[in-house]
């Protein structure tokens, strides 16, 4: 799909408490935005009618994007664009849908320095690489239509895109009063889209209130709209799903809360997802046929690992997930280059939580963070022996166990008598301080790991092997999967739930929050 290309971009994105967690359940729910993305096709003749409308377009979204990064005003925007030449011969709607697109990059890009059509393509221009057809070709924005929900028509949700998905076709309305059926390439098993769009149809007929916005290349045609926000799913109070993760493994626990004593908790169910098949080293460039169909399965491995992990939600009927709070950027981080690599190249967070937050988000389960200091080494010294758990689900169970009972380490206070250190705030010739502060969080786990007094043995993590003579036979078994061409492997117990644990270990950590808040 054609697209404009980014010359810069930017990814970023004290009291001790005691009681129990309670999940809110009376939030306002935000609405999920969905997309769809289909081949179609359509006449003969509407090839050359939708390449001059995305020439058009095209040309209205850069100069409105340099009029605004000159300064120019959101409100005098539209009378400068239909002044000039390149506001003219363009419907009214299509110019209101290109000038919201410009405004979306500006919200981004605000500095400028974008190259619409691509950085490489600018220097194989530059280089006579590349022809004055296939550069421009280059430049061309998919046809973007904004959405209205209170359009007129029978069908409400766009000016110039009316759906018909009883004969698989959506119909644009193109210049000169001329409709242009464009045929959905839907095969049998597309049951679940043909649900979502029928669903989109009906409540732009009858309602009227959802505006969906489409997107149209030469060979796709894109659908995005936002769904209601699902209901706040009850499920059951004090069970939660947390998730440990790892650029090769992935894993999950159910813990739930028990009453017996303050602290204690259940692990209800476990389990481990493993792709180690993902951190294989090709030894091919990035753009290379084969290393692209090897990201593209890895993302699609990622995505069916996030339904299924939503599926799990559903099936506890947990009332709350939670994950980790990793702000893990790319840089050294000193324990060699095959480490390096799989922490900065090879771990894809992106395409599994994304996916994840959105499914959660529909089925109305509530989301958290937790800081996972120490999860990893307290989770393999005290809890895998214990329920007989495997690394990475030990530390999922310690990560669910922080999430129900909460224990908030305060900042450590400072003797006003003792003076400051002379060199405390000074910083070396790199700009890096000579010894980065701790913050509550971590400090405090420090110190639970310290009153644990743990041995070298003790911060190894547990493999399946290790539990291997512990596990009855065959558990945790290799879960059998829909699909025998995955690169995933499935492992889950077969046990019930496990006994109480934990309440010392949180009596622990309240006898250090109230020591440090001292």
């Amino acid at each position: 799909m054609d697209r404009c290309h980014f010359l810069l971009d930017t990814v970023h994105m004290n009291a001790v408490h005691m009681n129990f967690v309670e999940f809110p359940s009376n939030q306002p729910r935000q609405a999920v935005t969905r997309t769809i993305k289909l081949s179609y096709e359509a006449e003969a003749n509407f090839a050359a009618a939708l390449s001059e409308l995305r020439r058009l377009q095209s040309r209205l979204i850069r100069t409105a994007y340099q009029r605004l990064v000159a300064g120019m005003a959101q409100r005098d925007l539209y009378k400068r664009l239909r002044s000039e030449p390149v506001g003219q011969g363009l419907h009214t709607w299509l110019t209101l849908s290109g000038m919201k697109k410009a405004s979306a990059i500006y919200a981004r890009f605000p500095e400028g320095g974008i190259v619409f059509g691509g950085r490489r393509a600018l220097v194989d221009r530059a280089r006579g690489r590349m022809s004055r057809e296939e550069w421009r070709s280059a430049r061309l924005m998919p046809l973007y239509i904004e959405g209205h929900a209170k359009s007129y028509g029978p069908q409400g949700g766009n000016h110039l895109v009316t759906l018909d998905l009883a004969a698989d076709q959506v119909i644009f309305h193109g210049p000169n009063n001329r409709d242009y059926p464009l045929r959905l390439r839907l095969s049998r098993k597309s049951r679940e889209i043909r649900r979502r769009l029928a669903g989109l149809q009906a409540r732009c007929e009858s309602l009227r209130d959802t505006p969906f916005t489409v997107s149209i290349n030469e060979h796709e045609i894109a659908l995005t709209w936002k769904e209601p926000a699902a209901p706040m799913s009850p499920g059951i109070e004090g069970r939660v799903l947390s998730l440990d993760l790892n650029p090769a493994k992935l894993g999950w626990a159910v813990v739930e809360a028990h009453s017996s004593e303050p602290g204690s908790c259940r692990c209800v169910a476990w389990g481990v997802f493993e792709f180690p098949e993902f951190s294989r080293r090709l030894g091919l460039a990035s753009d290379d046929p084969v290393s692209i169909a090897f990201s593209c399965k890895r993302r699609h491995e990622l995505a069916i690992l996030a339904k299924k992990v939503t599926l799990v939600a559903k099936h506890y009927r947990v009332s709350s997930f939670v994950k980790e709070r990793l702000t893990i950027g790319a840089k050294d981080h000193g324990k060699g280059r095959q480490f390096n690599r799989l922490i900065n190249q090879v771990w894809f967070r992106r395409g599994l939580l994304e996916p994840l937050e959105r499914r959660l988000e529909q089925a109305g389960v509530a989301q958290a963070e937790m800081n996972p200091a120490f999860s990893s080494k307290i989770g393999n010294h005290l809890w895998a022996d214990l329920l007989r758990i495997p690394d990475p689900a030990c530390a999922a169970v310690e990560l669910g166990r922080r999430e129900i009972w909460r224990v908030n380490f305060p900042a450590p206070q400072r003797d006003s008598a003792k003076p400051p250190k002379p060199n405390v705030h000074r910083r070396r010739k790199d700009g890096v301080r000579a010894r980065p502060r701790k913050g509550p969080a971590l400090g405090g786990w420090c110190q639970v790991w310290s009153q644990l007094e743990p041995k070298a043995a003790d911060a190894r993590r547990r493999s399946r092997a290790d539990l291997r003579p512990l596990l009855p036979p065959g558990n945790p078994r290799l879960a059998p999967l829909v699909n025998p061409r995955t690169k995933v492997l499935r492992y889950e117990p077969r046990e019930g739930t496990s006994q109480p644990f934990g309440g010392d270990l949180h009596a622990l950590c309240l006898q250090v929050a109230a020591r440090s808040d001292l």
